[in-house]
């Protein structure tokens, strides 16, 4: 059984993640261009940490 994630969803997704980026690039820097580099970083961070989070929890479903 493989877990489906609707397309709503991911247009939940995004603007909580650039929210998110943004407060912790601002929070971290005052220039608007590392801000920005910063929100680069994280999203691509958040994204890849709750990627890594669906890989296991789907494996663990295939053992169930």
């Amino acid at each position: 059984m493989i877990v489906s994630m609707s397309l709503g969803y991911l247009f939940m997704y995004v603007p909580l993640l650039i929210a998110v980026a943004l407060v912790i690039g601002a929070s971290r820097h005052e220039k608007r261009h590392l801000i920005f580099d910063q929100v680069k970083k994280n999203a691509v961070w958040i994204t890849s940490f709750m990627l890594g989070i669906y890989v296991v929890l789907q494996v663990v479903s295939w053992q169930v």
